[in-house]
């Protein structure tokens, strides 16, 4: 027969019964004041809990321990990569509003002057570049080579890294040409070579190029140049353009 001090549990397992809801926050405050004081000799200067710091504890004593360690980096880090985020979507839609109250102010601009004052109040837009190519071809049209040439000058600095840069140093190249035809070939030849150049201006630039040497009496040379733009399918019409100059030289 089984007595009943058989059936009396023993201490250790009375202390297992007796345990209550903070038998375990008690025993993590425990773990943590051994990790902290290990850790703490092992090298005061710790700022993060290495794997071998938390080697025998219970996972989720490991997480506790790293967040009271480590929160406030944590929620440091978490702040900042919302500041960023806030940050880059207010530059977007900043963007969109200045670009919007750019093109409102250019619909309302008016004649050479108007246009020449836009360009100047919004240096350093892309807008602006272009405002200064139509201002440019203006000033050629009529006849005024060298006003338009310092204007396509400005338009390429405005214009930056645009593809209409092209544009903007052929125009110049042109009006120097009609100024001084031997330094307009050599700005045109200047801009063929050129592989920052868009294809399509670099092509116009070669094909007036060859022109320019024809016209000085430089044949051969511009022969060779109308075969290499002739040579080359990117060059679009460009291409055939120079083909058939080939034939009447």
């Amino acid at each position: 027969m089984v007595s009943s001090e058989a059936l009396k549990p023993s201490n250790m397992s009375e202390n297992n019964f007796r345990k209550g809801p903070h038998a375990a926050k008690n025993r993590k405050a425990k773990d943590v004041e051994v990790i902290d004081a290990a850790v703490s000799n092992a090298d005061e200067r710790k700022t993060v809990i290495l794997d071998e710091d938390l080697e025998g504890v219970e996972f989720d004593d490991k997480v506790w321990l790293y967040w009271s360690r480590n929160k406030n980096f944590i929620i440091s880090m978490v702040v900042l990569a919302f500041a960023i985020v806030v940050g880059v979507q207010g530059w977007k839609m900043y963007q969109v509003k200045k670009a919007d109250s750019l093109a409102a102010a250019f619909e309302a601009v008016s004649g050479v002057e108007g246009l020449e004052n836009f360009a100047k109040q919004n240096s350093g837009t892309a807008l602006a570049g272009v405002v200064l190519l139509e201002v440019a071809d203006k000033a050629y049209k009529a006849g005024e080579y060298e006003r338009a040439a310092k204007i396509y000058n400005q338009a390429v600095s405005e214009l930056g890294s645009s593809v209409l840069k092209g544009r903007a140093l052929l125009g110049a190249a042109v009006c120097e040409y009609s100024i001084d035809s031997q330094k307009g070939i050599l700005a045109l030849k200047s801009i063929y070579g050129d592989v920052e150049v868009a294809q399509g201006y670099r092509a116009q630039a070669g094909y007036l190029y060859a022109l320019g040497l024809s016209n000085s009496g430089k044949t051969g040379e511009a022969k060779a140049i109308m075969k290499e733009l002739a040579g080359n399918p990117a060059n679009g019409a460009f291409a055939s353009m120079a083909q058939q100059a080939m034939l009447t030289m």
